[in-house]
């Protein structure tokens, strides 16, 4: 949803930014575990100054994505939680896919997925989320393949087969190199 235009409350189109989608993620984690959320709690968590997220409230406030007046608690509009629980969902799959099929650390995990969650569309997270689905499912081979890719991150050794071409002048020498073999040449 990262980019999506809200209207504020004066009819203005404004752009959600990542920080504000963490900021509605925030929130909302933190109204899961608590009656009411406090400026403090927010800063807190985020690890900013009570000014900063001040700041920042505010502007979600005339975007109509959450409610708050000077020195009262913070809850959001039901626009305001669907975003959230977007990004919380987003979150939560990228953070699996890297966890249970990449097999990062989950503290690596987390903070990938952190910065992943803003900016991946629907369709990469679909095919992700499928891909994993798929290895799962596929029995003994999928299971040998995830043996052979745990022992290629355990031993820190890249796969013998080469990687793809990274670029476009890569790709086209390869193109290339192929062409002249076929040919005989």
């Amino acid at each position: 949803m990262r980019g999506t235009a809200i209207l504020t409350m004066t009819g203005e189109s404004a752009p959600i930014t990542a920080t504000m989608e963490d900021y509605l993620e925030g929130i909302f984690l933190l109204s899961r575990d608590r009656r009411v959320v406090r400026m403090r709690d927010i800063a807190g968590m985020l690890g900013v100054t009570p000014s900063t997220a001040t700041t920042t409230v505010q502007a979600l406030a005339k975007r109509g994505l959450l409610f708050h007046e000077k020195y009262e608690d913070v809850v959001l509009t039901d626009k305001g939680r669907d975003i959230a629980e977007d990004v919380l969902r987003r979150h939560t799959e990228i953070r699996a896919f890297l966890e249970d099929i990449l097999l990062l650390d989950h503290d690596v995990a987390e903070e990938e997925a952190c910065r992943m969650e803003h900016g991946i569309s629907e369709v990469t997270l679909d095919r992700l989320r499928w891909f994993a689905a798929a290895l799962r499912n596929c029995g003994n081979a999928g299971a040998g393949c995830m043996r052979r890719f745990r022992l290629h991150v355990e031993t820190g050794e890249p796969p013998a087969v080469p990687l793809p071409p990274t670029s476009r002048s890569e790709r086209r020498g390869a193109r290339g190199e192929r062409a002249d073999v076929e040919a005989g040449r």
